[in-house]
C-alpha cells in the first residue's frame, strides 16, 4: 500500500513539473488562477449589470450562479486534467507507452494524473467563490460545522467525475487530434446538464433524464446546501443517498469498461501509435 500511494505522489509530482513547465512557483500560481478569477469576475459583473439595467436583484439567483461556476471548475478541471492526459503523453510527447512500462495500471495512473489537477481546481474555485459573493454582496453562510461535509462531497467528488473522465480517456485512445475536443465537449454537457447556472427543472423535459444519468446534480445541490445552509434543495437524505449510489455504480461500470479498452489497447499497439496528421 506505502508503495501505491508512493507511485501516485510521484505522479502527482511529475504533473505539477509538466504543467509549470518548471518554471519558478510564483509565476506559475499568477498564471493558473488568472483564467479563474477573470472568469467568475465576468459573471459577477454580468450579474451586477442586470440587476442595475432592470431594478431587480436576487441574491440567491447569485449564488446560485456564482456557486455553481466555482464548483464547475473544481470537477472541470480535474476532468479535463485525466482526459487530457492520452493526447498529451501519446501525440505530444510519445511518452504513453513508456509510462505504461513504469505505471502498468493505466486506469490509476490516469486518476492519479488527474489528482493534482482537482488540487489546483479547489484552490482556485475557493478563490472563485470568495471574489464572487464580495462581488455580488452575497454572505457566506457556512459554518466550521459543514466542513466536514464538505471535505466528504469533495473527496466524492473525485471519485465520480475522475472515473467519468476515465471512459472518455478511454474513447480519445482511438482519435486522434480530437482528444482536446472530446475533453471540451464533454465537459460543456456536465456544464449544460449539471445545475451550474440552473436547476435540472428548466431544462426542456425531453433532456432532463440525461442530467439524472450523472451524480453531478446531487453533488451540486449538497454542496451548496452546505456552503449556505439556508439553501434547502430538497430531501438531503435523498440527495446523499442517490449521490452514494450513482458513484459506486459509476466506479464499478468503469473498471469493467477500462479493463476491456485496456485489453484492446494492448493488443492493437494502441499505446505506441501516433495518430496524428
Amino acid at each position: 500500500m506505502l508503495g501505491l500511494i508512493r507511485r501516485v505522489l510521484v505522479v502527482v509530482w511529475l504533473t505539477f513539473k509538466e504543467q509549470s513547465n518548471w518554471t519558478s512557483l510564483p509565476v506559475y500560481l499568477i498564471y493558473t488562477f488568472i483564467n479563474p478569477v477573470f472568469q467568475v469576475a465576468l459573471y459577477g459583473y454580468i450579474y451586477i449589470a442586470v440587476a442595475h439595467l432592470s431594478g431587480i436583484t436576487s441574491p440567491e439567483a447569485a449564488f446560485y450562479m456564482v456557486s455553481g461556476i466555482a464548483l464547475f471548475n473544481y470537477i472541470g478541471s480535474g476532468l479535463y486534467g485525466v482526459i487530457w492526459t492520452i493526447h498529451s503523453e501519446r501525440e505530444h510527447f510519445r511518452t504513453l507507452k513508456y509510462t505504461y512500462l513504469a505505471f502498468p495500471d493505466l486506469q490509476l495512473y490516469l486518476t492519479s494524473r488527474g489528482l493534482y489537477h482537482y488540487l489546483v481546481g479547489l484552490a482556485t474555485s475557493l478563490a472563485m467563490l470568495i471574489l464572487g459573493m464580495l462581488l455580488i454582496g452575497y454572505p457566506m453562510l457556512g459554518s466550521l460545522d459543514t466542513l466536514p461535509s464538505i471535505a466528504l462531497l469533495l473527496l466524492i467528488g473525485i471519485a465520480w467525475s475522475s472515473q467519468i473522465g476515465v471512459v472518455v480517456a478511454g474513447l480519445s485512445i482511438y482519435s486522434s487530434e480530437y482528444g482536446p475536443v472530446i475533453s471540451e465537449s464533454f465537459g460543456g454537457l456536465l456544464f449544460l446538464l449539471g445545475a451550474v447556472l440552473y436547476p435540472v427543472s428548466a431544462l426542456p423535459p425531453w433532456i432532463q433524464p440525461l442530467a439524472h444519468i450523472f451524480p453531478m446534480v446531487e453533488w451540486m445541490e449538497l454542496m451548496r446546501h452546505y456552503l449556505n445552509p439556508s439553501y434547502i434543495p430538497g430531501d438531503i437524505g435523498g440527495l446523499w443517498t442517490w449521490l452514494l449510489v450513482k458513484t459506486l455504480a459509476t466506479i464499478i461500470a468503469t473498471y469493467l469498461y477500462f479493463r476491456l479498452v485496456e485489453r484492446l489497447v494492448r493488443k492493437t499497439g494502441m499505446l505506441e501509435a501516433s495518430l496524428h496528421h
